[in-house]
């Protein structure tokens, strides 16, 4: 029984001519289309990493374009600010402040100022020496 089970394994060898050859051509043509499905393997196996070096690449060029945009949006808002910081001091300009004052609210700077005490003793005494340093001058 073992025997007739080993026979029936290798029953390619034992047929005729005639039917063996068409499984033989059955059996190489199998093997050709393996062998053309490793080699198609085998050429997609080498273009998958260029493929994917591809694919990241234009990752990496669309991460550049969208980094230069935030860029440009940057300057651009530093200049604004820069331009808004400006018209800030000038506005808040003492020499505005009080041109703003004299012409829209009335008000004047006083002509002296009066501190009192003994100040005011030198100063009448420097506005008479200057007062009569004027009449000598004319």
């Amino acid at each position: 029984m073992v025997s007739q089970n080993v026979q029936m394994m290798d029953y390619v060898g034992s047929m005729p001519r005639e039917i063996a050859i068409p499984r033989e051509r059955e059996r190489e043509e199998s093997s050709h289309g393996s062998l053309f499905h490793n080699v198609i393997l085998g050429i997609v196996m080498i273009l998958m990493p260029f493929l994917v070096s591809t694919i990241l690449n234009g990752i990496n060029v669309q991460a550049e374009y969208h980094m230069q945009q935030v860029r440009a949006e940057v300057m651009s808002l530093e200049k604004e600010n820069s331009v808004l910081k400006l018209e800030v001091s000038r506005l808040n300009a003492p020499v505005r402040i009080q041109k703003l004052a004299e012409t829209k609210l009335g008000m004047r700077l006083p002509v002296r100022n009066v501190y009192g005490g003994v100040e005011t003793a030198k100063a009448k005494a420097a506005g008479a020496v200057s007062t009569s340093a004027n009449k000598a001058v004319r």
